[in-house]
């Protein structure tokens, strides 16, 4: 049976009512609906496992490429979850510990990059000058010159500027050297014993010709 509700004063009372035939044919500004809905209830149950078995292959991931224990990314995990160990953990912490630790994992990743690219342009500008110019371009570009500080694209642009300045020093042709130019006064005063040597035996030469 429809349940209606008209007017300002009418009320509508009872404990079964089926909502969906509930109608208000007047609303205004002056009235206030408050709609409760029941909340979420939390997923109490323990961890089933393989929910155990993916956090346990997370965290061992995360202390291979970080070269830390275990146990210690466990005392992380138990921080940010608030328990005190995995026993106490439920499904309803699942997905926030799968984050955290895929997080931490991501950060890893980027920290082994970053460090194989600081180890290329360390081989790559051996030569002073390069080395020189190469930390002019960290300070003009990223305000630093310490490789350490630099994330991750900012070490592969460095390495690609780099790469350019040495190809660009490999493939310009070399300029040969002028022969040094003396003037008369020079070339006797550098070379004394061999102007006079030349002298010499240009005068012997004369006087046996002529």
């Amino acid at each position: 049976m429809p349940v209606n509700s008209t007017g300002e004063q009418n009320r509508v009372a009872g404990r079964d009512f089926n909502e969906n035939k509930i109608r208000i044919d007047q609303f205004d500004g002056r009235h206030t609906i408050n709609v409760s809905l029941p909340e979420k209830e939390e997923d109490k149950r323990p961890l089933v496992k393989a929910q155990r078995k993916e956090l346990n292959s997370l965290v061992t991931a995360i202390a291979e490429a970080d070269g830390s224990e275990a146990f210690i990314i466990w005392q992380k995990v138990h921080a940010e979850v608030g328990v005190n160990c995995i026993g106490d953990m439920t499904v309803n912490h699942y997905r926030t510990t799968v984050s955290f630790l895929q997080a931490m994992l991501d950060r890893c990743k980027e920290k082994d990059a970053s460090k194989a690219l600081v180890g290329l342009l360390l081989r790559n500008s051996e030569n002073n000058e390069i080395r020189q110019k190469l930390i002019r371009y960290y300070h003009i570009h990223f305000g630093t010159g310490r490789l350490n500080d630099l994330t991750r694209s900012q070490l592969q642009l460095a390495l690609s500027w780099l790469d350019q300045q040495r190809h660009e020093t490999t493939s310009s042709p070399t300029v040969p050297n002028k022969p040094a130019r003396f003037s008369i006064l020079e070339l006797l005063h550098n070379y004394p014993i061999e102007i006079a040597a030349i002298f010499i035996s240009g005068v012997l030469l004369g006087t046996f010709i002529f």
